[in-house]
């Protein structure tokens, strides 16, 4: 649960609160790169993360296409056009996602830091310049670009991570919130986002689907990263009955002997890796940094499972007091990231359908992702393997049939 819920409900803004959301929003990218030097700019490819300069271009050419340059429409290619050519930043074979291939992004011209500053801000002030009065439909350009520019923000967070940076100003993972699990009595439930209720919606997150779910134990809160160094010390990661599969795989590949942001120092001292430093190891924090195929692992271990996206989000639904979230780390779920039945891609079609079958669903919301993007019906996807965003995960056990 939101530690500080937010006052209005971030999917309904519109008017003179969505602007100054938009402003907070491109506030807060700038906030996690603005004090980062030239060379700190300019490091060489590396895979998982973007160049700053072309993220930063991205970010602004996002706006300027969908709430400035309409109307839109899909060519033979199944590239999305815009009817009106760029005024700030493009051209859209540079800063498209969809059109460039991640190892092109370093190739392409940088707009000097300056220039590209003064470049955003006036995509900025031409884009809230055109903001409707309100209605969810007539807002939803806005909404997206929002959402989108958030969603950055959090790239830059674990970029600094990756390249070992200090952390972004304010960012800090605190203790985990409860302890001990909950017992929920499943029945019917009706995932996704539902039709009656207002708002913008992620196109993953629709049409909202029945389902069933048999009653079921969850944790109150995120596994500790106290709990997960019990596995780590009782041998879990050499134990393969822990590791089948494509974990095993994967476990073969990396090495892996404990978390990939950990080491083990004299006197069975351990240490995490925050960001630029190495800081002795917090048993209240939760685990971070960890792949869903760690989280897996542990829970076979502790004779329990991953929870199914659907129990998390009953459980937050439900349970609002008692299921601790949000603030802290996201969380592996044991879904496949898959479209819900009679799925149809938003405007921005390359949200989510590019990337079905092959990511994990996650749950929840990190330190460093913004309170807006906290909903108990968001839907993030990464691959399986990947440590480098802040993920960790809570564990789940099925109720044994009364008696």
């Amino acid at each position: 649960m939101l530690a500080h819920p937010l006052p209005q409900n971030p999917r309904s803004l519109s008017g003179d609160a969505l602007a100054a959301a938009l402003r907070d929003s491109r506030a807060v990218l700038l906030s996690r790169v603005a004090d980062l030097d030239d060379a700190q700019w300019g490091f060489p490819h590396r895979t998982g993360i973007n160049p700053i300069p072309w993220e930063l271009g991205h970010v602004g050419w996002f706006s300027e296409f969908w709430v400035l340059r309409g109307p839109h429409r899909v060519d033979g290619l199944g590239l999305v056009n815009a009817a009106r050519p760029p005024r700030f930043l493009g051209p859209d074979d540079c800063y498209d996602s969809a059109r460039l291939p991640h190892a092109r992004r370093w190739d392409i011209e940088r707009i000097p830091r300056e220039a590209l500053m003064d470049r955003l801000q006036a995509q900025l002030d031409a884009c809230i310049a055109v903001l409707p009065p309100g209605g969810d439909a007539a807002s939803y350009m806005h909404r997206l670009a929002l959402f989108h520019e958030d969603m950055h923000a959090e790239a830059f967070a674990w970029l600094r991570g990756v390249l070992g940076y200090a952390p972004p100003p304010g960012c800090a993972l605190s203790q985990v919130r409860g302890s001990g699990e909950l017992a929920l009595g499943g029945g019917a439930f009706l995932k996704g986002w539902p039709s009656d209720r207002p708002g913008f919606a992620f196109d993953n997150e629709l049409p909202s689907q029945p389902d069933q779910l048999a009653p079921f134990f969850i944790d109150a809160a995120p596994v500790t990263a106290g709990q997960y160094l019990a596995f780590v010390q009782a041998g879990g990661y050499s134990d393969s009955a822990f590791w089948p599969g494509e974990a095993a795989a994967w476990r073969a590949e990396v090495g892996a002997k404990h978390p990939g942001r950990w080491r083990e120092r004299e006197g069975g001292r351990w240490e995490v890796r925050w960001f630029d430093r190495w800081v002795d190891l917090d048993p209240a924090q939760p685990v971070i940094h960890v792949s869903a195929f760690e989280a897996e692992a542990y829970c076979a271990w502790a004779g329990r499972h991953l929870p199914t996206a659907a129990e998390w989000e009953f459980a937050a639904v439900s349970a609002p007091e008692s299921f601790h979230w949000g603030r802290s780390v996201w969380e592996w779920t044991a879904s496949p990231f898959a479209p819900y039945a009679c799925f149809e891609a938003g405007p921005y079609k390359d949200y989510s359908a590019p990337w079905f079958h092959d990511h994990r669903e996650l749950r929840g919301g990190a330190f460093a992702t913004h309170e807006r993007m906290h909903d108990a019906r968001y839907r993030n996807f990464f691959q399986p393997h990947r440590r480098d965003v802040f993920a960790g995960f809570r564990t789940a056990a099925v109720q044994p049939p009364a008696a």
